[in-house]
């Protein structure tokens, strides 16, 4: 067994690519087996490459014939073929070869069975499991497992090359340049740069914001509710019986996004919110200032919307799935980094955002609460009002009666995301 974990982008797609493409073509005949959390991961990087290599390669292209997920060694026999972990039982592979990239992400029990039911055929001479990764998220799971047999040293059947920290980047085309520009480009957290590019463990868990960056982006001068009829951009976070219902308005000034006004709306234990409150609120607001939308999760304000929708109110939906909640967390993080946000001075605002802690996962980083009872519905709204503002071309287009709107999104919520709504604010 290898296992080689350094910092990302110093080639270990390549160089898995290359002992692949070399066992295939030059070693005894078997099955070969290349394995990652997603079949398309092991497709469309490790597998294309090991495909370039023969393609452009004319000795290796008369050698092998290549299928889409599959590569045979026309002379042997031998079978190079990409595996997903959500394969049904790896029991019954004839295993001369197995390549696993990124173990780090294998970190639920039906990936770990995957991997304890990947084993080298007796049969072969000389059989090899090669594990590519970069650090995970928590100390623990299966690479931690072998991150810490490393440390016994290296033995005649197994061989670690692990570097993090200083040493986690030993290409030469990975240069102190190419690592300033990673660690200060937007949405780029402190822990997520220590894990991608410095290979270190770090915790799953991150504040969000400190104490001082909030306090940086005070306006002592700022008014709330300030006068004239200004565009405003509106965050609605709905929530019943338990949760806190938060509003959020910014409004923006050049390249700047201020806070206009919030409100939080607090159910008691015998009276579910009030949705006929919220109307009159976010009416008011419109009379005031010129609503550019009012950004919700259709998923619990439908009603609501479209109720405002029938007074003029452009009314945006917003499903929290996924990818807009990593969208709108880092629009917001962004915002309060570059100090292009200005608050009044606000003690609930300012305890919502210390409250919200940073959960990672391989498509990006979403805000969430640090425990149940601490609560960050203003949070949530203020990103997604931020996120409006921010994502609104600086000339809103006219409607016919001269109230300014953007387009509406659509209200579409992916089945696979579903599991990705307030509740888990």
């Amino acid at each position: 067994m290898i296992v080689l974990s350094v910092a990302k982008k110093n080639g270990k797609s390549t160089f898995a690519a290359s002992v692949l493409t070399w066992v295939l073509t030059t070693q005894e005949p078997g099955e070969i087996y290349l394995c990652s959390n997603s079949k398309d991961q092991s497709n469309f990087i490790t597998y294309r490459k090991i495909v370039k290599m023969i393609e452009k390669n004319p000795e290796l292209n008369k050698m092998c014939r290549v299928y889409s997920d599959y590569i045979e060694n026309i002379k042997t026999g031998s079978l190079l073929r990409c595996l997903s972990s959500s394969f049904r039982s790896t029991a019954g592979l004839n295993c001369l070869c197995i390549a696993i990239d990124e173990l780090s992400s294998f970190d639920t029990n039906s990936l770990q069975y995957f991997f304890e039911e990947l084993q080298l055929s007796p049969i072969y001479k000389n059989p090899l499991i090669l594990i590519t990764s970069t650090a995970g998220r928590e100390e623990q799971g299966l690479l931690w497992d072998l991150v810490k047999a490393s440390e016994k040293g290296n033995t005649p059947e197994n061989y670690y090359f692990i570097k993090s920290g200083e040493e986690a980047n030993p290409s030469s085309f990975v240069t102190q340049k190419y690592l300033d520009s990673q660690e200060h480009k937007p949405g780029m957290r402190p822990n997520l740069f220590k894990r991608l590019h410095k290979n270190l463990w770090v915790s799953e868990e991150d504040s969000f914001i400190t104490d001082e960056d909030y306090r940086g982006c005070i306006d002592y001068k700022l008014k709330r509710r300030p006068e004239g009829k200004i565009p405003i951009w509106v965050g609605l976070d709905v929530g019943f019986r338990n949760d806190w219902t938060a509003i959020t308005t910014v409004g923006r000034k050049e390249e700047k996004i201020n806070l206009i006004d919030h409100k939080i709306y607090i159910p008691t234990k015998t009276e579910d919110l009030q949705f006929d409150d919220v109307k009159r609120y976010i009416i008011e607001l419109n009379d005031i200032y010129d609503i550019q939308g009012v950004y919700f999760d259709p998923y619990q304000a439908i009603s609501l919307s479209q109720d405002l929708a029938k007074e003029n109110i452009n009314m945006v939906e917003l499903p929290q799935t996924l990818d807009r909640c990593i969208a709108f967390s880092q629009c917001l993080f962004n915002e309060i980094k570059e100090k292009k946000i200005s608050f009044y001075q606000s003690e609930e605002v300012r305890i919502s955002l210390i409250n919200c802690k940073v959960v990672y996962s391989n498509r990006g980083w979403r805000i969430v609460k640090k425990q149940t009872s601490k609560k960050i519905d203003l949070a949530i709204s203020l990103a997604m009002a931020v996120y409006g503002a921010v994502t609104t071309p600086e000339e809103p287009k006219q409607l016919i009666e001269g109230k300014s709107a953007i387009p509406r999104q659509s209200s579409s919520r992916p089945e696979d995301d579903r599991e990705y709504r307030d509740s888990d604010w």
